[in-house]
């Protein structure tokens, strides 16, 4: 019997007609449920996250009457704003769990978990770009925990940006006074970015400001366009 990666538990995972052409489940049906339960939209899938009551910048639950999250405005005052936010999954329960574990405690075998549970975009871009951590971070996890999983869903990436500092300023402080937490790679400037369309991706989005810090430092080279998909929100 095969060993749940999630909750190392052993489950049953028969052999029928419906599941004798795809991969073998990692998961047993009590964790595939706790991860269905911490969908944004449960009804629908990924591509499709533009239902009403929730922010079209961020996917934020909005309050009444609002088109626009107060979050997204402060971050329109200092940057500005990315295209679109791609995300399946609230940063809670069993998802939280994951999460803190994998980042944190180096559990690096969940890592096949996230990369079997999340789905980027089906849009074409010209670079798939990570949101880096600091590099003495890595080197103490052994680790990077977006690369990791973008790694084992076989996914091509570009690393351009490098993050030099572990904080920038208060997250809405005047536009002279927040420091970027990013800069360009050495390769990055041997890559033409001008009107290209960028898709960042991180593990965890909070407020925002990482992904916008992120992107800022592309749109000085002139792209056309920066979605962001994170893990989870």
């Amino acid at each position: 019997m095969p060993r749940c990666l999630q909750c190392r538990q052993k489950f049953a995972d028969p052999l029928t007609a419906v599941n004798f052409y795809r991969a073998p489940e990692i998961l047993c049906e009590k964790c595939r449920e706790g991860w269905k339960q911490c969908l944004l939209f449960k009804s629908k899938k990924h591509k499709n996250m533009d239902e009403e009551g929730y922010c079209k910048q961020c996917l934020k639950p909005l309050a009444t009457h609002d088109t626009r999250c107060s979050e997204c405005v402060k971050l329109s005052r200092r940057f500005t704003l990315i295209d679109h936010l791609y995300c399946e999954y609230q940063n809670k329960d069993i998802v939280k769990e994951t999460m803190n574990r994998y980042r944190n405690s180096g559990d690096t075998a969940l890592c096949e978990v996230i990369a079997s549970q999340i789905h980027l975009p089906k849009k074409q871009y010209d670079f798939i770009v990570p949101i880096p951590s600091l590099i003495k971070e890595d080197m103490k996890r052994t680790f990077n925990p977006v690369t990791q999983v973008l790694n084992a869903k076989k996914v091509s990436y570009t690393n351009l940006l490098v993050k030099n500092r572990t904080t920038g300023s208060t997250a809405f402080q005047g536009k002279h006074n927040m420091k970027n937490l990013f800069d360009l790679t050495q390769a990055a400037h041997s890559f033409n970015l001008e009107n290209k369309t960028i898709l960042l991706v991180n593990d965890i989005y909070t407020t925002g400001v990482t992904e916008h810090q992120a992107a800022e430092i592309l749109f000085v080279r002139k792209i056309g366009k920066v979605d962001v998909f994170t893990f989870v929100r």
